[in-house]
């Protein structure tokens, strides 16, 4: 895998960490954002994580995914970057 961009995020329990960022997935009709992303990208079988990417005055958001179409929409970006 190539070199990722890393960003600093907070999670929804108020930690901050660092990711590795695969992809950013911007939904037209309503303007959300959905970061695929990684902690590990030196492993042969990376695992990647899903989350709706939010952004405020702290900084990077991340919260979790409950409307179906937007895992239909993280299922065929993870079937495009395996192929």
């Amino acid at each position: 895998m190539s070199e990722l961009q890393i960003m600093r995020i907070t999670t929804p329990e108020g930690r901050e960490e660092e990711i590795k960022v695969i992809t950013i997935l911007r939904k037209p009709d309503d303007g959300k954002e959905i970061i695929l992303y990684t902690y590990d990208d030196e492993a042969d079988d990376i695992d990647i994580y899903a989350s709706i990417l939010k952004k405020d005055s702290n900084g990077n958001l991340l919260d979790a995914i409950t409307e179906k179409e937007d895992w239909l929409l993280v299922q065929k970006a993870i079937k495009e970057l395996s192929e």
